[in-house]
């Protein structure tokens, strides 16, 4: 199956995502396996961040479900920064009833949470940067990503950081919450979890937890003054116009 990426130029008109003819790229859509609930949450967390890299005046690439990307493809973010560097952010989507993110979770072999199965799809991303397969190519350096999982869930109390997460232009992806970032002075026994791994640190250095953000129907208070803006609705027109959004 292919899928369109939305692409640098892009604009926003009416009710579509536009194109220009010369800026088009394919890739091959993974066929993933979320329910309808967590592909509403996908269409959503897309939809935001569009809008607002778009408010934002943002150069970028947009792509949901990209194969090849494991645990990371739900939405895959490549954008210049303000020195005109490229970067990229690959999130992972959890959309979970009012629950906790545990030690136990992180540390077990496989679930939504597993460590190790996030770094195995941190190197399969790695290995993408700069290849010469056909399709959209993200190409740059590894070494400008961060790899995210997006939740609206808490972590519990022995994984939070008393240090301040280092929070850069990503921050324009929050729905409110906070960042778990770790870091080997209080999060020893995660590290020594991991250590066998030869690019554990490196992994660790560029991933991210958002946790307390908005869930699937808390979105909606975060999109629609970003439609509002990016289409300068008058309050009348938004919520007519933003069914519109959900259902084009």
């Amino acid at each position: 199956m292919i899928h369109r990426t939305i692409c640098y130029k892009e604009v926003f008109i009416g009710l579509l995502f536009y194109r220009l003819p010369d800026t088009e790229e394919n890739y091959e859509k993974d066929t993933g396996s979320a329910q309808i609930h967590g592909q509403i949450f996908e269409y959503k967390v897309c939809a935001l961040t569009f809008l607002r890299a778009t408010n934002k005046g943002c150069k970028f690439k947009l792509a949901s479900n990209k194969k090849g990307h494991g645990a990371f493809d739900d939405v895959v973010v490549e954008y210049l920064d303000e020195n005109c560097s490229k970067r990229h952010i690959f999130l992972q989507l959890k959309s979970k009833a009012k629950r906790q993110v545990t030690m136990s979770e992180l540390k077990s072999k496989k679930g939504d949470f597993s460590l190790r199965k996030y770094y195995n799809s941190y190197i399969q991303v790695e290995e993408t940067f700069n290849c010469s397969e056909e399709g959209v190519k993200f190409d740059g350096k590894n070494d400008k990503s961060l790899f995210i999982i997006y939740t609206n869930t808490g972590v519990a109390d022995d994984l939070k950081s008393n240090k301040v997460a280092d929070i850069g232009e990503e921050a324009f992806l929050m729905t409110g919450g906070s960042v778990l970032q770790f870091n080997e002075e209080e999060h020893k026994d995660i590290y020594e979890h991991l250590q066998e791994l030869p690019k554990h640190r490196e992994f660790l250095s560029r991933f991210r937890i958002f946790y307390g953000q908005a869930n699937e129907k808390e979105m909606d208070c975060h999109i629609k003054p970003e439609l509002q803006q990016s289409m300068k609705l008058p309050d009348s027109e938004l919520d007519l116009t933003y069914i519109f959004l959900l259902i084009v």
